[in-house]
């Protein structure tokens, strides 16, 4: 099956690359397949930093406060900064904390999709219609 986050590789492919392998570890190791999703939401930030031509922060350059920053400039509306919020948070936890639920992969490949989409038609083609999620087959 093709990957739901296929539309990105042309024009950003190392976002591609951190959607399809969290996709591929699902079902295989959840707690891999959240911290690829946190990357891929990390990816995201420093996408819009550079795009929008950002300097990071000396000082604090976290992934928490370049998402401020960019919430603080109007760059992230409501929804799209919740999104980075619960992609953010169950990394940490995956990382830090050895969490691992199915469950919440589940649901942040729904968000992480939503957030691609966001991303696509914000930076690389403001007419792009993606296709609906298709939760992944377990192989």
């Amino acid at each position: 099956m093709k990957s739901n986050f296929s539309f990105l590789e042309k024009l950003f492919p190392a976002l591609e690359k951190h959607g399809s392998l969290s996709e591929s570890y699902l079902y295989s190791d959840p707690n891999t397949c959240l911290y690829k999703l946190g990357i891929f939401s990390e990816t995201v930030v420093n996408y819009m930093f550079d795009l929008d031509k950002f300097t990071e922060p000396t000082y604090d350059n976290t992934f928490a406060n370049r998402i401020k920053i960019l919430k603080r400039e109007g760059l992230l509306s409501r929804d799209i900064d919740d999104i980075l919020y619960h992609l953010r948070k169950k990394r940490n936890e995956a990382v830090h904390a050895g969490h691992d639920s199915f469950e919440d992969c589940k649901t942040l490949l729904k968000m992480a999709h939503s957030l691609a989409i966001w991303f696509m038609q914000t930076y690389g083609d403001w007419n792009f219609n993606a296709g609906n999620f298709v939760m992944p087959e377990d192989n």
